[in-house]
């Protein structure tokens, strides 16, 4: 095959597989991990089933796929305290234009507590990741006397990211409306000493 020929086959299985983990992540927010197929998946994609199992062959790796398209649509690097806290507000307020989404992450990351689970590698990553990066930025912000020094920024990590978990637990169940991002602000202002701001990414 000639160079140029290999050059277009790559593009095109790029292109394949991006249009398929778009599909799933739509597909998956919508009826789950259990109850979707990839039938259904290779259907939404516009393509037929072999040529889905070429480029995923297990529904855990395209899992997998999705979940880290996922992080990809919400990265930044933060390099202070109220950034960082602005864009988990921001996060926070786009998970509640998107239930479905945002219902299917919340199962998956309560399903992953068995050792078993195609997703659990994934969540345990994200949690430590999560957990560090607030800590990081909150003993930076004790250094400049912004937060005070007598809070144990292992421990608010944890906090913060237990309120965040469980007020998307509670949301879709709760008789009485829940705000997931306007408790998230209140717990934010405490800690940073003035309202925060949510940051959206483009």
């Amino acid at each position: 095959m000639a160079k140029g020929s290999e050059e277009v086959g790559y593009a095109t299985g790029r292109a394949t597989k991006a249009d398929i983990v778009d599909a799933a992540f739509h597909v998956f927010a919508e009826s789950g991990y259990g109850g979707t197929s990839v039938r259904e998946i290779a259907r939404r994609a516009g393509i037929n089933h072999a040529t889905l199992l070429h480029h995923f062959p297990k529904k855990s790796l395209l899992l997998q796929s999705v979940l880290e398209h996922r992080d990809e649509l919400q990265h930044i690097e933060p390099t202070t305290l109220d950034e960082t806290l602005a864009l988990l507000l921001g996060i926070a307020v786009r998970n509640e234009a998107t239930p479905g989404l945002t219902r299917l992450f919340t199962l998956l990351a309560a399903e992953s507590a068995d050792p078993d689970h195609p997703a659990r590698a994934y969540f345990r990553e994200r949690l430590a990741r999560l957990r560090h990066q607030i800590a990081h930025h909150i003993e930076l912000a004790q250094a400049t006397g912004q937060v005070s020094a007598a809070i144990d920024p292992q421990a608010t990590a944890i906090d913060i990211v237990a309120l965040w978990e469980g007020l998307q637990l509670q949301a879709p169940i709760s008789a009485d409306p829940v705000s997931v991002s306007e408790h998230l602000a209140a717990m934010f202002a405490t800690l940073a000493g003035h309202r925060i701001e949510p940051l959206f990414l483009s």
